[in-house]
């Protein structure tokens, strides 16, 4: 954004009270209108404003770098609206491209002097005084004062130098405002995200017809890409899905609302033929989602009477069937995830369940959790925690598991989505 100074010149006074009398009168009046500016873009303008007078100077500009551009533009500057130049173009391009003071007092035998700014405007420059603008070690832009009667001189460069660095700070400062509202504005839009997310699954805790079931998911990140379902069905049979986009964050998040959605839809609309609502699923995913894209899948379907479920694993962990005297089963058999292959094909198995078993699903956020070592979970812990809990409720079971992992993790970031479902057939 262009900023023009408005700011009214200072002029130096000719009482005879001297050069140090004048630089104090200029920063005692720039200061009070200073210390009553609380916007800190205005502030960079009234920076440049009090360079210009402390030198004497006609006009005052600050001169940015736009990298994307390959140009300098000004951010401030005199009687003039923005102006765009190549980088390395003028005095002021030298000034940045070398990191360096220039003075230059005879304009008409300095070959770097960009006349065109003459031409275009109307002003005649006379006299040229350009400091780097800084920012650490990165030279960022550079401050520009014009012509002072006589020329610039050594104490001229000194307090533009000074001035300069007050600048530079002001600037970054800006910048770091502005990158903060950027991120506060993408805080509120993920927790906006994260809520519609949330919103799709289903509720933690339900019971439907002989069956108690819960979920749990907790995002390695803002939003993920874990889902799950639980779903009752017309024909008394009860369908529930935990699957795990690939990657995370938001473009995981949006593959799986989608999936989310659709295989609800699918389900819903046939849940006889696993094989078909999963192929139509693959086919889905795969138009319309890149080649990186994909998702495994445990899609299961309890049947009316509780004795049998059918499922098709999409290269899945295993779901876990616990019966009550601790017995654990892991379904067999498995298939490509969904969206690897346009034609892919998919197969239904089936398997007995007894009255009062825990069937539990979890995504490898869970069986997959490191310690602060690098070191993953064992397995056999799992099976340990399902059979002390084989007989707790089933948010107990969720709570115990995610109790464990985190045992485990000891503080170690959460590296994955950690999603589970479990389920309990009454006795």
């Amino acid at each position: 954004m262009q900023y023009s100074l408005m700011e009214p010149k200072i002029e130096s006074s000719a009482n005879g009270l001297g050069p140090e009398r004048d630089i104090t009168r200029v920063i005692l009046e720039h200061a009070a209108r200073i210390s009553k500016e609380q916007d800190i873009s205005a502030l960079v303008g009234l920076n440049a404003a009090l360079a210009r007078d402390l030198v004497n100077g006609d006009r005052s500009s600050i001169w940015l770098i736009d990298q994307a551009r390959g140009e300098l533009w000004t951010r401030v500057a005199d009687g003039i609206g923005e102006v765009r130049i190549p980088q390395a173009t003028g005095l002021v391009g030298a000034c940045i491209a070398q990191n360096e003071i220039i003075v230059a007092n005879d304009l008409s035998k300095d070959p770097r002097f960009h006349r065109q700014m003459d031409q275009t405007s109307g002003y005649k420059t006379t006299s040229i005084l350009c400091v780097p603008l800084r920012a650490g070690d990165q030279v960022i832009g550079a401050l520009q004062v014009l012509n002072k009667p006589g020329g610039f001189g050594d104490q001229d460069a000194e307090l533009l130098r000074l001035m300069a660095a007050y600048a530079a700070s002001a600037i970054q400062a800006e910048r770091l405002r502005s990158e903060a509202e950027v991120a506060r504005l993408l805080r509120h839009e993920l927790d906006i995200a994260r809520d519609v997310q949330m919103r799709l699954l289903p509720p933690i805790y339900g019971e439907s017809a002989g069956i108690e079931y819960s979920g749990f998911c907790r995002s390695a990140r803002m939003v993920g890409g874990d889902y799950y379902d639980l779903l009752p069905l017309e024909n008394g049979s009860f369908a529930f899905t935990l699957g795990d986009v690939s990657g995370k964050g938001i473009p995981a998040a949006v593959l799986m609302a989608s999936i989310h959605t659709l295989l609800r839809s699918l389900l819903t609309r046939s849940s006889e033929d696993l094989r078909y609502v999963v192929q139509e699923l693959n086919q889905a995913v795969h138009r319309t989602s890149s080649d990186d894209r994909f998702s495994t899948l445990f899609c299961g379907v309890i049947s009316a009477d509780r004795a049998q479920i059918r499922y098709v694993n999409a290269g899945h962990i295993p779901a876990y069937i616990v019966s009550q005297d601790g017995k654990i089963e892991r379904p067999v058999g498995t298939n490509l995830p969904v969206g690897v292959l346009e034609a892919g094909k998919y197969s239904e198995r089936s398997v007995g369940i007894k009255p009062g078993s825990l069937l539990v699903c979890i995504s490898d956020g869970i069986s997959e959790t490191k310690n602060t070592q690098g070191e993953f979970w064992d397995e056999e812990r799992i099976d340990e925690v399902l059979l002390a809990h084989r007989e707790s409720s089933v948010q107990q079971v969720n709570d115990a598991l995610v109790e464990a992992a985190d045992q485990w993790a000891n503080g170690a970031e959460q590296h994955d989505d950690m999603t589970i479902v479990a389920m309990r057939l009454a006795c």
